[in-house]
């Protein structure tokens, strides 16, 4: 009875069958030949010879936004990110920087580099790859370095709620101390600046330790290169990221749950972030870029937008115990706000002149295969204005017209390829004149999402080649 079943297939159709069959049986043997070689680069043997080099000049890594935990000053207990738990149902409303709080040496201070969370891996991975393939050593400042193994790293661990002009000011620090350490005060050193790290290094290279906020016109100082050799932008947001309107206007969406607004408005990173004041962020349905400047208070006002809107400051009233103090607590939000706001457009203008001082052989890594959000819609009706970040929510739309090409570019999810390399583009798509931020000795972009670009393996590649050809 099954030969009979069987013979019922025509003979050609016997023969393709058994040929599709044999075909994928020989694919799956070659794909488990290939996952069994493991196709990812072999850094051992590749940086064999480099890593033995005791001239290598000491690595600093800086971190980006959120990229460090948060310690209570007093009790040292983890604020940031805290228990699994905390991930879960914390309203985070203990993260808002408290200035009151700062000034009686209270609140918190930066503990360790958050290394990941749930499996997921955010600097473990690239400091691991220092240490095993680069032979570098964790170092800790104030610790004199002997003769011997002269290999080290350090990490610049900066409260990332605070202005980036701080976290500049503790890394000119770190290098003196470096440079005390090594017992070699022309030393330099390499530089590996994750995300918003970038922007700090940015400065650093223009203007040192110097606050140049508040002057009509800053010079540049010129002295970068003296002690910095080498640095590695990776994820950098040189033009902004359309992310940090949205986490000011809705939150930060982390877990389970939101940093609010009114939370995320108390730091001054998300506003130093922002798109550059030349690049129009907004578009309207049509896709015609509009004349809104984010770093204007009133654009904000006007709209009921972030801490003017009133389901924010509703929050705020309702999270103290009157309603003199929560009148008091919407004032002063606000104006933190605003201050933010001025502060990150006079920090944007001091990155755009072109780096005068061009000693220094920088690198700018980062991804671009994933859609990221480059510009928001602003949608009119009868009903008011909307500020859209996902073309699902618009209510309005034209079916012959391409909204991703409108709000989406190519980047790492969080930051576009063009604001990685300072080049910035239209809504056309047409790429205008690239701004002079920096020479760039080389970049190279990968398939990979802005949290994940440090473990990257292609990444590690090319960047323990960048740090150790002589």
């Amino acid at each position: 009875m099954a030969v009979n079943s069987f013979s019922a297939f025509p003979f050609a159709r016997h023969t393709q069958l058994i040929g599709r069959l044999l075909i994928g049986l020989v694919a799956l043997q070659l794909l488990a030949g290939c996952s069994s070689l493991d196709p990812r680069p072999d850094l051992a043997r590749l940086y064999a010879g480099a890593s033995n080099n005791q001239s290598q000049p000491p690595v600093i890594v800086i971190h980006g936004l959120m990229g460090s935990t948060l310690v209570d000053r007093k009790s040292g207990e983890e604020v940031w990110p805290g228990s699994i738990g905390a991930l879960a149902l914390s309203n985070y409303r203990s993260l808002a920087r408290m200035e009151a709080d700062e000034r009686e040496g209270r609140g918190l201070i930066p503990g360790d580099l958050f290394f990941g969370v749930g499996g997921v891996d955010f600097y473990s991975g690239l400091l691991g790859t220092l240490e095993k393939i680069g032979r570098y050593h964790r170092g800790k400042p104030g610790e004199p370095i002997g003769t011997g193994d002269r290999r080290h790293y350090y990490v610049l661990l900066y409260d990332w709620r605070r202005d980036n002009v701080e976290a500049v000011r503790a890394l000119h620090q770190l290098i003196d101390q470096i440079r005390i350490d090594y017992a070699d005060p022309t030393l330099r050193v390499d530089i590996i600046a994750h995300s918003n790290g970038g922007l700090i290094t940015n400065y650093y290279l223009r203007y040192g330790p110097n606050d140049v906020l508040d002057w009509e016109r800053p010079a540049q100082w010129n002295e970068a290169s003296t002690r910095i050799r080498r640095v590695v932008l990776l994820g950098t947001p040189n033009l902004g990221s359309v992310a940090s309107v949205k986490r000011l206007f809705q939150g930060y969406r982390i877990a389970l749950r939101t940093v609010p607004v009114e939370v995320m408005s108390t730091f001054s990173t998300p506003f130093e972030t922002l798109p550059h004041p030349l690049v129009k962020s907004i578009v309207d349905a049509n896709g015609q870029e509009l004349d809104i400047d984010i770093y204007d208070p009133a654009s904000w006002r006007s709209r009921h937008w972030s801490v003017y809107s009133p389901e924010v400051m509703d929050r705020v009233r309702k999270s103290v115990d009157s309603a003199e103090l929560g009148d008091a607590a919407v004032k002063q939000l606000q104006k933190t706000f605003e201050r933010n706001l001025r502060r990150a457009r006079r920090f944007q203008w001091a990155l755009t002149p072109s780096l005068e001082d061009a000693e220094i052989d920088i690198a700018v890594f980062g991804g671009d295969c994933e859609l990221t959000q480059a510009r928001a819609m602003l949608e009119s009706d009868a009903e008011g204005e909307r500020l859209i970040f996902d073309r699902q929510l618009l209510k309005q739309t034209d079916i012959s017209r391409d909204y991703d090409r409108l709000m989406l570019e190519p980047g790492d999810g969080l930051v576009t390829r063009a604001s990685q390399v300072g080049r910035a583009t239209q809504s056309t798509g047409r790429e205008r004149e690239p701004f002079n931020f920096f020479p760039i000795a080389q970049t190279f972009f990968l398939c990979e999402r802005h949290g994940q670009l440090t473990v990257n393996p292609y990444f590690q590649n090319n960047l323990l080649y960048f740090l150790l050809a002589s």
